[in-house]
Parts: C-alpha cells; structure tokens; sequence
C-alpha cells in the first residue's frame, strides 16, 4: 500500500551519474537515438527514455529536463562507466555536444512539499520514479551551491531522509529501477517503462522496430509485479509455481518485494520464494 502522507523530504542523489547535451542539434540528436520524443521539447520539459539495442535490450535508462540552452540528463551511478560512451558513439557529424557534468553538478531528490520548497534554487526536474503522480522531483544545481540549498531546504521545512525509506517507496510504487528490474537483458515492455519512456507514434530510433513489433503483434515474455511476502524474501530468489519456475525477486523491502515473472502468472496467484510464499499483487 502507497504511503498516504509522507512530510517534506529530500535527498542527497549527487552520486547519480549526469550529462549535458549542447548545440543547435541536441534535441533532434537525443530524438534519433532514444526511446521518448526529444525533438518538441520545450524548456521546463522533462522526459524519461531508455537508450536500446537494434534488438530492443536495453543499454541504459536515463531521466532528461531541457534548460534555455541545453538539456540535462541523470542516470544510476552503476551506468557512468558506460552510458556516456554508447551514447556517443551516435554523435558522429551531429551538431551537438555531450559533456559529463558529474562532479559539476549536486543533484537534490525531493518529495512531497520539498517540491515547492525547492523553487528557486535550480532546475527542477520531476521524476515518476516513486509512482505515477506521486509529487517528486529532483533538483540540479551547481555542486558548489549544495550546501546553501540544503540548509534553504530545512529553513522551509523540509526534512532529510535515508535511502531504506526511499527503496521501500520504490517498491511499494512498483517503479524499476536499473541494475534491478532493468538490465542491459532487458526489453522495455517488460517492466512497464513504456507508460512513460516510449512513444510509439515517433519516427525511428535505435531499437523501433523491434519495440513496435512486441507493441503492435505480439506482448513481452515477461512483466514486473509487485510481491506481497509472508516473511522474510531476498532480491534474487528465484519464484515457483507447481515445482516450476516462473521468474525471480528483483527488490525486496519491509514485506513488498518486485519480481520479474512470466507473462502467464495471474494476480493472486501465490508462489513460493525459498521458504517464504507471496502473493502477486500486480
């Protein structure tokens, strides 16, 4: 069950792995490769896509907000060795330029009323990361201007909080999240990013056509549940049917866990991880 009221809350998420894309060509550029639509975004816009292979696996997931002059994008910590570099392979003679802001930038995560106690303070970028219309948002804003920002933050009434309590959300949300429910084995449909990181009505980029046959023709494999555990359950575990084994736990928090499974396995149905049963809750 997602939590009702939860108080102002913000979180350090500098670690997060974070470029800016440049130039005339940056949205027209972000458009060809990536799943979502780049090329009408206006600034103040944000969007989620995932970078993807012709196959339609996924190479990175990333979160982008557009500025006056450029387009900022964040990422899992785990992908900076590696999204940056697929990403350029694509620029090629394409009048954009893509620079890793990492250690330029802090990079806030807000929740709830932290929202509005943010404004002024940087660029805002919502964020579906906890559940579709939860009110979330990160905040990006030069590194050297962190401290005064969390302090502007308290002052408002905001409060801190740890990374356990925003995992639990997650999960009760059943929102993925890379290097958990998303990997590089991954196809997009089959852990619901396509509710905001795909548009299919866009014209081709990397990995369309195989994305627009399991769209139009066909269903993934696979899809991401939502687990409701009678005991302990660690990320992992495979899961059971019958002696059988239908998927695996990706996250687990407090009793709710996430889990890849097959398509075929209905709500309700109760399975078995180790020695614990769950209930899928959709």
């Amino acid at each position: 069950m997602i939590e009702s009221v939860i108080p102002a809350l913000y979180a350090d998420r500098s670690e997060r792995g974070k470029l800016r894309f440049t130039g005339p060509q940056r949205g027209w550029f972000l458009h060809q490769i990536l799943t979502h639509d780049f090329e009408n975004l206006e600034p103040g816009g944000s969007r989620e896509a995932a970078l993807l292979t012709p196959t339609g696996r996924m190479v990175g997931y990333l979160e982008a907000v557009a500025t006056d002059d450029s387009i900022l994008a964040h990422f899992e910590r785990s992908q900076r060795d590696v999204l940056p570099d697929a990403i350029r392979k694509y620029v090629l003679s394409t009048d954009v330029e893509v620079t890793d802001v990492t250690d330029h930038y802090a990079l806030i995560l807000l929740l709830e009323e932290a929202v509005d106690h943010g404004a002024g303070l940087g660029v805002l970028h919502p964020t579906t990361e906890f559940g579709i219309g939860r009110k979330a948002a990160y905040l990006w804003l030069p590194a050297k201007e962190a401290e005064v920002a969390y302090q502007a933050l308290h002052d408002r009434g905001s409060r801190p909080v740890d990374e356990t309590r925003l995992e639990r959300m997650r999960i009760t949300a059943a929102r993925p999240r890379w290097g958990m429910e998303m990997d590089p084995k991954t196809i997009p449909q089959e852990v619901g990013i396509d509710d905001v990181a795909v548009r299919y009505d866009k014209g081709c980029y990397v990995g369309q056509e195989a994305m627009a046959k399991i769209h139009f023709r066909g269903k993934p494999n696979k899809k991401l549940v939502r687990l409701i555990a009678t005991g302990s359950v660690a990320a992992g575990t495979e899961l059971e049917s019958e002696g059988a084994i239908v998927g695996r736990v990706t996250s687990a928090a407090n009793g709710t866990a996430l889990g890849i499974v097959k398509h075929t396995v209905l709500d309700g149905t109760e399975l078995q991880a180790g020695s614990t049963v769950v209930v899928v809750d959709g």
